[in-house]
């Protein structure tokens, strides 16, 4: 028996929370893995896992041999990669970020980590849709605007902090005017981005050391921030989005920033990803280059 593989697999059995979940991670067979997990406790003279038709338990047994898995896979990775140390990152690095920040942020960066480290492989898929790193078979996730998971079992990085601004083209502006207060935004156009939960239709702005909150509405709701920067430049609102998505068309006069004593928040994006990957060259040369320092 491969006792390695077998750690491997109740690690992953533990984490996602079904063997199926499992099975699709590791890209084996349900059966395989139920054999695995079997084999493994006919080995250990224990019971690990209670199954059950509609979940899985975890025994106390489980739960000790599990922390444990989760410690030697941790420093085998560990090991691997210090023998790797200053050599260039290898193998197939799965990336998920949402489509604005990957298109504005990552895009740009990945030619350079691909020059560097001619091993490496990326799969960048763009979405805006919560996605499970441990269930997804993702190495990476990034996401802006969360607290990052209080989980052992998970790493969190932070890669950049941003505000918001509220910005509107010269058109708009023209045909409309210009709000001079946090309020007046209730009386405007504005583009409504749509969240998992529904649209985000309140705009939290801070002026000095008041937060204000307002109720806005627009015709046009959009999921993806990218969509409503091309909005806002064809004049059909007032946009309240990242300041880097839209750095270059304030510079460049497309868009006017409104209400430039009001501010938001502090945003920051996190990159997580598994705890056992933490020293992975993959990981840190992919993390490095996309960093904001």
């Amino acid at each position: 028996m491969d006792m390695f593989a077998h750690m491997a697999t109740f690690v992953r059995i533990v984490e996602t929370g079904s063997l199926s979940a499992a099975a699709g991670v590791l890209r084996r067979s349900l059966p395989a893995v139920s054999r695995q997990l079997t084999t493994l406790e006919r080995e250990l003279g224990a019971t690990l896992v209670k199954r059950t038709t509609r979940r899985l338990q975890i025994t106390e047994v489980g739960q000790s041999w599990y922390a444990q898995c989760a410690r030697i896979l941790a420093d085998v990775e560990a090991a691997r990669s210090s023998v790797n140390a200053g050599r260039a990152a290898r193998g197939l690095l799965t990336v998920s970020a949402p489509v604005s920040l990957g298109m504005a942020h990552l895009v740009p960066r990945i030619p350079a980590i691909l020059r560097r480290h001619h091993g490496l492989h990326i799969d960048l898929r763009l979405e805006d849709h919560l996605v499970d790193p441990v269930t997804g078979g993702i190495d990476i996730v990034i996401r802006a605007g969360f607290e990052p998971p209080d989980s052992a079992a998970l790493m969190a990085q932070p890669l950049l902090t941003f505000h918001r601004a509220v910005v509107a083209s010269p058109a708009y502006l023209l045909a409309r005017g210009e709000p001079r207060d946090a309020a007046a935004l209730a009386r405007h156009e504005c583009l409504v981005q749509l969240g998992g939960g529904g649209p985000l239709s309140s705009w939290r702005l801070i002026h000095g050391k008041k937060e204000h909150a307002v109720q806005v509405r627009g015709a046009l709701r959009v999921s993806a921030p990218l969509a409503i920067r091309e909005a806002a430049l064809a004049g059909l609102g007032i946009a309240f989005v990242p300041e880097w998505l839209v750095a270059a068309d304030l510079a460049e006069g497309r868009l006017h920033r409104v209400l430039t004593s009001y501010t938001s928040s502090p945003i920051t994006a996190w990159a997580i990803y598994r705890g056992e990957l933490r020293r992975s060259p993959r990981i840190r040369a992919f993390i490095d280059e996309i960093q904001v320092r």
